[in-house]
């Protein structure tokens, strides 16, 4: 079957994996039509420390490989070898072994592969650019996939409550204000003693009324519709930019925005439940001390009853007003317990509000997070680092010796080095799993299969 290779320079597609680098290059050169029915092969050949690499294709269609040869041949992308060293007909590449990469089926989609970096090559390439002689970008318009059907801009809320404006100090300065106003005004018609319960007690009112407002507020910014605006956020833009939108004042004043805002920075999945945890504590934190603040003013109302009714009977000498009595201890009993009884409830609101929170981002948003967090880098990325530092040093020390003249030590740190820059792509080839298809006996030809030698699976 009719072959043509390509050849490329490994050194001018990057120092990562330039099989990629390599296949998009084609993809994006070559539409998936002018490609339909071949046989793509690759791998390095020749002998030596630089062998090119090379993309072969295989058809069995009259003129689809001349079309092929034309388009790369006026391809100025970098990495192709000069035109006079570019090509390699069916047969150069019979004495070369070359791995099977994939198969283009006759409607023009990718098969028989299963490697992960070619696919995206294949899928990333689809709807670029190619290039004239000249260099000038052409879109590839007749090629690219159909345009996606307009989806509805998410709609986050993008107005803070006021109920979330007011600081709790202001509050507490106009429960205050309330309160003194309260008292000054029963003063005169029930003393002193019962004044001052009702100025406890309204001060108490007012700020479980301010939390409850407040709480009913952050329960609007919470609800399943915003939950769903923001799981398509997620769908239709890069993590990045989601965490970007969830970041501005009204989303960092609902709890469940807040932490769809920080578990989308998040870099790994169990740093994101770590955060969600930590906000969860928090928020559960603050409402205890909330309502620890309003049991406090139940206990004071009781205090505040018992201590005017011990300076009443001093004042009057030990007599005892049984109308006085009453209205104090009323007073007392009555605000304690309606105090503690609000605040039970606002705990249980609250709770109940976290509890919905913890569910929706356990269940809904942490597992459409965990698809579009980015795969963690592979360790091959590390070995390749750790095998270029340890070249440079090589080299370091290669010229040292130079300069001392050892001519011995330089001959064994050339080897060295020479050895090293045989091992990089070995390793590197480690990022597909490595499947042997043929293996020649040792001293015999490999055996030939439509006039070609049977190929080995390898990766670039």
């Amino acid at each position: 079957m009719p072959q043509l290779g390509i050849l490329f320079d490994a050194q001018k597609l990057g120092s990562g994996f330039y099989g990629y680098t390599a296949f998009r290059i084609l993809f994006t050169a070559i539409p998936q039509q002018d490609l339909a029915g071949c046989n793509l092969y690759h791998g390095e050949i020749g002998e030596g420390r630089l062998r090119p690499y090379c993309i072969a294709i295989e058809s069995e269609h009259p003129g689809q490989l001349p079309r092929i040869r034309q388009v790369m041949a006026n391809s100025m992308a970098r990495g192709l070898l000069p035109i006079n060293q570019r090509f390699l007909d069916g047969s150069d590449l019979q004495d070369e072994v070359l791995a099977l990469a994939a198969r283009i089926t006759n409607e023009g989609d990718i098969a028989d592969t299963q490697s992960r970096w070619l696919q995206e090559a294949w899928q990333r390439a689809q709807g670029q650019v190619s290039l004239h002689a000249s260099g000038e970008p052409r879109p590839a318009t007749q090629h690219a996939r159909p345009p996606q059907e307009s989806r509805p801009q998410p709609k986050l809320p993008e107005k803070v409550p006021m109920a979330l404006t007011v600081t709790p100090l202001g509050l507490n300065s106009l429960a205050y204000l309330l309160a003194f106003c309260v008292g000054g005004a029963l003063a005169p018609w029930f003393g002193w003693g019962v004044a001052l319960c009702a100025l406890v007690l309204t001060a108490g009112l007012v700020q479980a009324a301010a939390l409850h407002w407040r709480l009913h507020a952050e329960i609007e910014l919470s609800d399943d519709q915003v939950l769903g605006e923001a799981k398509k956020l997620l769908g239709s833009k890069p993590l990045l930019e989601v965490a970007e939108k969830l970041g501005h004042a009204t989303a960092l004043k609902s709890p469940l925005l807040r932490r769809l805002h920080a578990t989308a920075r998040a870099n790994d999945l169990p740093g994101a439940c770590l955060i969600a945890e930590q906000h969860d504590r928090a928020d559960r934190d603050s409402l205890e001390a909330n309502a620890l603040d309003l049991r406090t003013q139940g206990w004071m109302i009781a205090a505040a009853a018992f201590c005017a009714l011990g300076a009443s009977q001093m004042i009057s000498g030990g007599a005892v007003n049984v109308a006085e009595n009453q209205r104090l201890a009323y007073v007392g009993v009555a605000g304690c317990a309606v105090l503690q009884v609000l605040s039970n409830l606002l705990q249980i609101r609250g709770q109940r509000l976290q509890a919905a929170i913890r569910d929706r981002i356990g269940e809904q948003w942490l597992p459409l997070l965990s698809k579009a967090m980015p795969t963690p880098k592979a360790q091959t990325e590390t070995l390749e680092k750790a095998l270029h530092e340890l070249a440079n040093e090589f080299q370091a020390l290669r010229l040292a010796l130079e300069r001392r003249r050892d001519s011995e030590f330089v001959d064994m740190m050339g080897g060295l080095r020479s050895s090293i820059d045989q091992l990089t792509p070995v390793l590197a080839s480690f990022r597909e799993p490595f499947i042997l298809q043929a293996v020649p006996v040792a001293g015999q030809p490999p055996v030939a299969v439509n006039g070609r030698p049977k190929a080995m699976s390898a990766t670039a």
